[in-house]
């Protein structure tokens, strides 16, 4: 019997594989589906089910009953519906179905990316206290609502001691900066991409990473002699596009685009981060670093979760941008130290607390029987 893990994206994925190390490090047994980003970032030793195998309803019905599926454990994607296509499957074969949350945001449109009516998973796992009310305001019903902190930051702070004591001789020396400038990570998303750039889009932001890379870079202008940029590309973006939009609008501004292959390493080399709503930011928030969430007209309330958490400077309107995004620069000057936050402990129990939500589950189910 086993439980099968489905994603798309890479948020999605890097929030389902601490949970499927903690199932099978208790001896559940755990199955991946084989698609998208979960399929190159997973264990090759686990065993594997192809989307090729899953193909229509009644195909999977019968993989489902080979394989002893006992339950479905999904994360959502922005364009990839075929986790939530599997979901309602799944569901409809009589499975519970848990859904995890791996950003703050639109916690129901999650549910309907394939165009059809809402789907309501038997349990909707988010991050903490903000994201339980902002789904319950969304439209998710509370009774499937489960707090469990968020897996894929389980590892974060020992992830950075390592760093620190493993990575500081060869990184620093080549990016860290000098007593002359101070770095800040640009954290770029695909958001031109997934949510268009006019309100001709229903998605629309409100802005787009080249918009808000260019105030940024026009904003830091008077302190180019301080600091310096390392622009982090998304991997769904065009990374010769944001290269040219840097080129663009960067001035006096030193730095580039950092070749790194996880975008947590430039969170950790840096002395501050800018973006816009990626969990990065919130990443580098929990280690205590001055952060900049920066998103002029910015339509959607769902994007605005940071606004909440104290110490970020949270910026939503054109006006007056650059002289935000400046106070912001001179207070990171300033070089004040914060210590890591109080709810990093939650998120390093949350892969502990999702295995044991679904053995819970499945042994309620099996008492039924």
């Amino acid at each position: 019997m086993s439980v099968l893990f489905a994603s798309g994206d890479v948020g999605g994925a890097r929030a389902l594989l601490p949970v499927i190390e903690c199932c099978r490090a208790h001896g559940m047994s755990t199955l991946v589906l084989d698609h998208g980003r979960l399929s190159t970032e997973a264990s090759l030793a686990w065993e594997r089910i192809s989307s090729e195998e899953l193909s229509t309803e009644e195909q999977t019905l019968k993989r489902f009953k080979e394989k002893g599926v006992r339950a479905l454990v999904f994360a959502t994607s922005v364009k990839d519906t075929l986790a939530l296509t599997l979901a309602r499957r799944a569901k409809g074969f009589g499975l519970p179905v848990f859904h995890l949350l791996d950003n703050w945001t639109a916690y129901r449109e999650r549910m309907e990316t394939d165009g059809l009516p809402t789907f309501s998973p038997d349990h909707y796992i988010v991050m903490d206290g903000i994201a339980h009310r902002e789904a319950v305001e969304s439209g998710i019903h509370p009774s499937t609502l489960r707090i469990a902190g968020h897996p894929a930051l389980s590892t974060l702070l020992r992830e950075y001691h390592r760093w620190e004591r493993k990575s500081k001789k060869g990184m620093l020396k080549r990016y860290a900066p000098t007593r002359k400038r101070r770095l800040i990570a640009f954290v770029s998303e695909p958001v031109k991409h997934d949510q268009g750039v006019d309100p001709e889009s229903p998605a629309f932001r409100g802005y787009t990473e080249r918009s808000v890379l260019q105030i940024l870079c026009e904003a830091l202008q008077p302190f180019s002699e301080r600091v310096k940029m390392a622009v982090l590309c998304h991997p769904r973006e065009e990374r010769d596009g944001l290269l040219t939009c840097w080129n663009e609008n960067r001035g006096l501004l030193k730095g580039g685009l950092l070749g790194l292959d996880k975008g947590r390493e430039g969170v950790f080399l840096s002395d501050a981060i800018a973006g816009m709503a990626s969990v990065l930011l919130y990443e580098a928030w929990l280690l205590g670093k001055p952060v900049l969430s920066l998103q002029p007209g910015v339509r959607q309330k769902a994007l605005r979760n940071l606004e909440e958490r104290e110490g970020v400077t949270f910026v939503d309107s054109y006006a007056g941008v650059c002289a935000s995004v400046a106070q912001w620069a001179l207070d990171l000057l300033d070089g004040k130290k914060r210590g890591i936050r109080p709810e990093m402990a939650l998120h390093e129990k949350a892969p502990e607390r999702v295995y044991e939500l679904i053995r819970e589950h499945l042994r309620e189910g099996e008492g039924r029987k």
